[in-house]
């Protein structure tokens, strides 16, 4: 049975196996947003299509930098509910899907890309609610889940440790 402690679960088998997440550490969200356009460029040249990969993040601002820029670098990225005139979501087009934490439930994607994790929990929630939250975006993922932050925060220390027990438990 899950055990809550500081606001995220312990995490229990749903059936599935894969890798284990990659919690990817960097100097800045700037960098998160370029280690992320490296990454998916990376997948697609590994045959990953572009529409089997989904950039799921918490805050307007992340979204807004992401977008801009994968459209400099001329990465196809759809803006699932950049404004409500853009809450269509293609699945067939060929493009990485950008989408809301909130608006990712129900979606799933063999690749899931969540930045931004060290600005969790949102000030204006509680831990479990944006716990809750967090669940819903990383459970989206079918084959692999990318994680990354710029600063630490109570859930990136406890999602370090609770990966780093995933990872000496397959070792």
């Amino acid at each position: 049975m899950p055990q809550f402690t500081s606001g995220l679960i312990e995490p229990a088998s749903a059936g599935r196996q894969g890798p284990v997440p990659d919690l990817i550490k960097l100097p800045s969200f700037k960098h998160e947003v370029d280690y992320l356009a490296q990454r998916v460029q990376q997948l697609h040249e590994r045959n990953t299509p572009w529409n089997e990969i989904a950039i799921i993040y918490r805050s307007k601002f992340m979204g807004d930098c992401i977008y801009n820029h994968f459209q400099q670098a001329q990465i196809p990225i759809e803006w699932v509910n950049a404004s409500s005139d853009s809450r269509n979501y293609h699945p067939a087009e060929l493009t990485i899907k950008l989408m809301t934490m909130h608006s990712s439930k129900g979606l799933e994607f063999p690749v899931v890309c969540i930045p931004g994790i060290g600005y969790m929990p949102y000030q204006y929630n509680t831990p479990a609610e944006e716990a809750r939250l967090l669940y819903v975006a990383m459970t989206r993922a079918i084959e692999q889940l990318i994680l990354s932050c710029a600063r630490p925060s109570k859930f990136t220390s406890r999602l370090e440790k609770v990966l780093f027990k995933v990872t000496v438990k397959a070792a």
